[in-house]
């Protein structure tokens, strides 16, 4: 008895595959991941520009309170970074799965395509 131990959205499509243009949601769900991703990494950098400029234009000597704001701001500009990733990560999984149904159409479709050789 086999068991499939692997996750159906990871692995290939299920033979036979009817649907060969179907568009996949991994590309619009990839392309709203990596671009929300940016905005923010934008928004945070518009943030650590403007608290840099309010606390410079205070007093210019006390940089350390721009080095503390920034040092609260690095951690969700790192996640904004990781959003846009997994975004293009997803994007690139659409794309793998949408060759592994054109590859399975070929399969289906090109035994019919070949005409045995009278020659044997």
């Amino acid at each position: 008895m086999a068991f499939n131990t692997g996750t159906l959205s990871l692995t290939r499509p299920s033979a036979p595959e009817k649907e060969y243009a179907k568009t996949f949601p991994q590309f619009f769900v990839g392309l709203v991941l990596a671009g929300a991703g940016m905005m923010l990494l934008f928004v945070f950098f518009i943030i650590s520009a403007v608290v840099a400029g309010w606390v410079s234009d205070q007093d210019p000597a006390d940089f350390g309170r721009i080095l503390a704001y920034d040092s609260w701001l690095f951690p969700f500009a790192i996640a904004s970074i990781a959003v846009a990733k997994i975004g293009i990560a997803v994007i690139l999984w659409g794309i793998v799965r949408s060759l592994w149904v054109r590859v399975a159409s070929l399969k289906e479709s090109l035994p019919a395509l070949i005409q045995p050789s009278s020659d044997s």
